[in-house]
């Protein structure tokens, strides 16, 4: 079992004590959410806690009387506590001091959520107490994908700030290489932030944690994420930061990387075709052949054959992490795909390319962009040749998949049809069908495998047979384009 306290904590991080829980620390045994009509619970015993949406709350305990007699119900089951989740709209402070007045007098907790959707945080706290590990990761994935958002908005340092305080109900700042304060942010709704953040400028940067962002491929750190306050980290902060100190080291680092470019930027010689430009980027090396000086310098000069100077200009040199270009979007390569392709295939491993740019002091930005988007192509099973900037929250989306809980289990569950047999004929369905969804027609699909557009035909056909399934009906392309990914090795 879990305490109320490590619940609210890990499943409602922003949500707030109308009425504190002041004995001693009480389990929750289960999670009952109220009905609008009599009676309002299926059962109610002891240890559960009750969620309270506001418009049930208002149709089944009316008035103040109604609501006394609904939380002295709730006592008398030794419920351990309530959950008051408010409409989206404004008028709900009524019933929260309707609430507070009820919970005090029979002395059960009473937590304010805040707006939300209560089906959800039921489905939220069950998930919790089932399997504790999961919905923390399951937490943690939101928080990421929030700062994702935000950095694609170009937010910056203070918009990560304001999301991640927001998400976790206390004040946090984010700190450079050399501990100087880039944003600090404390939640409207934290009763304990302002003061927190007085703390941190007072004392010298005080803290109850710092998270450090460490760089991937050496150990120095983009610098660290500092919980401020004197509360200690629940458990869930403790996963959601160690979750995002990787995008937020990135996008320190990206800004680093902007700042130092606006000023040189403009005296950089970009390919005379353009504009617009892109940015290609791809790995200078490769763990699969002897890397070295030689080697790449090789691979450079191969690569600045593909087209002339007046279209693409390689950066840095043989000795930089990166082979990164920049070319000349023309007419008949507007995205610059086709030129990526030619790069990707000369090197035998996947590039990104940004989105085309046409100021010469966006070049930075574009190159932070084209790199994100490699790093997130590359942590895909079957990565795409030509990775594009634009494709960047899918290509993030579809890595993330394995954080799913039971998401494999459950892939192989709808893909078991295919799965029996020969593994020859196994690894032919699923091959048959990862190109029939990854194409746009069957006619693509054929020149994918190199057969016959009738042999596709067939093979579906019989697909279709074996499973049951429509492969026209979006509704089950959409779930079986998801297994597939997180099947492979089949």
């Amino acid at each position: 079992m879990a305490t109320l306290e490590a619940l609210r904590s890990a499943v409602l991080p922003g949500a707030r004590w109308l009425v504190p829980d002041q004995g001693p620390a009480r389990d929750v045994a289960w999670v009952r959410l109220m009905r609008a009509r009599v009676p309002a619970f299926d059962a109610l015993e002891p240890g559960d806690l009750a969620i309270i949406p506001a418009a049930a709350l208002a149709i089944v305990a009316p008035d103040d009387d109604s609501l006394e007699a609904l939380v002295r119900g709730a006592a008398e089951a030794r419920a351990v506590g309530l959950v008051l989740v408010a409409d989206a709209g404004p008028g709900s402070g009524g019933v929260a001091e309707a609430l507070v007045r009820a919970g005090s007098a029979a002395r059960v907790p009473v937590i304010d959520a805040g707006p939300g959707d209560p089906a959800a945080i039921e489905r939220s706290a069950i998930g919790f107490l089932v399997n504790h590990r999961a919905e923390l990761e399951r937490q943690a994935t939101l928080l990421e994908n929030r700062l994702e958002q935000v950095a694609l908005a170009g937010g910056g340092t203070q918009g990560l700030a304001a999301a991640i305080a927001g998400f976790l109900g206390r004040a946090v700042a984010i700190e450079g290489r050399r501990g100087a304060s880039l944003a600090v942010h404390a939640p409207a709704d934290a009763p304990d932030a302002a003061a927190a953040v007085a703390a941190y400028h007072r004392k010298r940067r005080a803290a109850a944690a710092r998270v450090p962002l460490p760089l991937s491929g050496d150990d120095s750190e983009a610098g660290a994420l500092a919980l401020l306050g004197e509360r200690a980290p629940s458990e869930l902060e403790r996963v959601a930061t160690d979750r995002v100190a990787g995008l937020l080291a990135l996008e320190l680092v990206r800004e680093e990387a902007v700042g130092r470019a606006i000023d040189t930027a403009r005296r950089e010689t970009l390919p005379a075709d353009g504009p617009p430009w892109v940015v290609i980027v791809a790995r200078q090396g490769s763990a699969d052949v002897d890397d070295t000086a030689e080697r790449r310098e090789a691979i450079r000069r191969d690569l600045r054959g593909l087209a002339p100077a007046r279209r693409m200009r390689l950066r840095g040199d043989a000795q930089s992490v990166d082979l990164r270009a920049v070319a000349a979007a023309l007419p008949d390569d507007a995205d610059g795909r086709l030129l990526a392709a030619r790069i990707a295939a000369t090197l035998g491993r996947p590039v990104a390319v940004s989105r085309p740019f046409v100021a010469a002091g966006a070049r930075s930005a574009a190159e932070a962009d084209a790199r994100a988007t490699l790093e997130a192509a590359e942590r895909l099973a079957a990565p795409p040749a030509v990775a594009r900037a634009d494709r960047l929250p899918a290509y993030r989306l579809l890595g993330n998949l394995h954080n799913l809980p039971e998401g494999e289990r459950q892939a192989r569950a709808l893909l078991e049809p295919l799965l029996q047999g020969r593994p020859d004929v196994r690894r032919e369905r699923l091959a048959t069908l990862r190109a029939l969804l990854d194409q746009p027609g069957l006619a693509e699909a054929a020149a994918t495998l190199g057969v016959h557009r009738n042999t596709i035909a067939y093979r579906i056909r019989r697909i279709e047979a074996l499973t049951g399934w429509s492969l026209a009906d979006p509704e089950v392309r959409f779930p079986i384009a998801l297994a597939l990914r997180l099947v492979q090795d089949d």
